[in-house]
């Protein structure tokens, strides 16, 4: 009898391990970032996670576009009590394209975090490069969704691009671009008929880690008044809905519950203006500070800011 409640143990044990590690394994795809007091820059980012035992292992992309990225190794763990994610890449970069740049070999710590049929990995992240530290002055953030269909696809895919570069190098040294991007209370109106966001690809367009535990968002159209209108969700659920962008202020408060979570802030463009497409100016008040940032979506995309609660 003891034998076989041992056995039983045993084999809840090793399951509910697998569970753990087995939801993060997949596709993932968002951005990479970097922000300083003079600015905000970030990559475009995909990670492609396995599972050996216990042990996640895979690759990760960091890239402009398909021909222009660096392609690392990583391993690593789920924590069981905390649910923290750590990944470390190793080893040189697989692919350096172009082979001008000097790569950071990342670390990572990441919190599953599942809004409806949308979950993300999100966290900070760390690196080195050469025999220097990676941006030691910046905050270094990422947020991934899990996705159906990589950007990188498979092994045939990549040796492809890989043999273009090599084949057109005087051509990818002239047309040389550059990884980081500078970027520089209104009631609920409920309507029926729409109480979810519509089935369009996230847009992560910046991620910002907030201290204090509640933080003021306010909407403006961006430049000239064209029309635009948005419907606005935060973990899903509505907070605005069909408003038009102007000069006067939309503005909401978003409450942060749990430390390490993140909130997922989404625009959702209800149509595209007279000035395609759907453009706004989103002004942020956290932390006794003012950030803003410019968010952009059209009948394809959604814009979305994650922030993540670290008091």
């Amino acid at each position: 009898m003891l034998r076989k409640l041992f056995i039983c143990y045993c084999l809840f044990t090793f399951s509910s391990q697998d569970s753990n590690a087995q939801k993060l394994v997949g596709f993932w795809n968002g951005k990479i970032s970097r922000k300083t007091d003079k600015g905000y820059g970030a990559d475009n980012f995909e990670m492609h996670i396995y599972q050996i035992g216990k042990q996640l292992t895979g690759y990760t992309f960091a890239y402009s576009d398909t021909s222009r990225f660096v392609l690392y190794k990583f391993s690593g763990k789920i924590n069981k009590k905390t649910k923290v994610v750590k990944l470390e890449e190793y080893g040189y970069a697989y692919c350096l394209l172009p082979d001008t740049l000097n790569p950071c070999e990342k670390k990572f710590d990441l919190l599953y975090t599942k809004f409806d049929d949308t979950k993300y990995l999100t966290g900070k992240w760390s690196g080195i490069s050469i025999d220097t530290s990676c941006y030691p002055e910046d905050e270094l953030l990422v947020a991934l969704e899990k996705i159906d269909k990589p950007v990188f696809s498979d092994e045939f895919f990549l040796k492809k691009k890989i043999n273009h570069f090599f084949k057109n190098k005087k051509q990818y040294s002239t047309n040389k671009t550059d990884f980081a991007d500078t970027i520089p209370l209104v009631k609920k109106v409920m309507d029926s008929s729409i109480l979810i966001p519509l089935k369009r690809k996230l847009d992560i367009q910046q991620i910002l880690t907030i201290k204090d535990s509640v933080i003021k968002i306010t909407l403006y159209d961006n430049a000239q008044i064209d029309g635009d209108t948005i419907s606005v969700f935060v973990n899903k659920k509505p907070i605005l809905i069909k408003q038009r962008l102007s000069n006067k202020p939309l503005t909401f408060t978003i409450p942060f519950p749990n430390k390490g979570e993140a909130i997922e802030l989404l625009l959702q463009a209800e149509n595209l203006g007279e000035i395609p497409p759907n453009t706004g100016v989103m002004i942020v008040e956290a932390d006794a500070k003012r950030y803003e940032i410019r968010v952009q979506s059209d009948f394809k995309k959604h814009a979305v800011v994650i922030f993540t609660f670290v008091p």
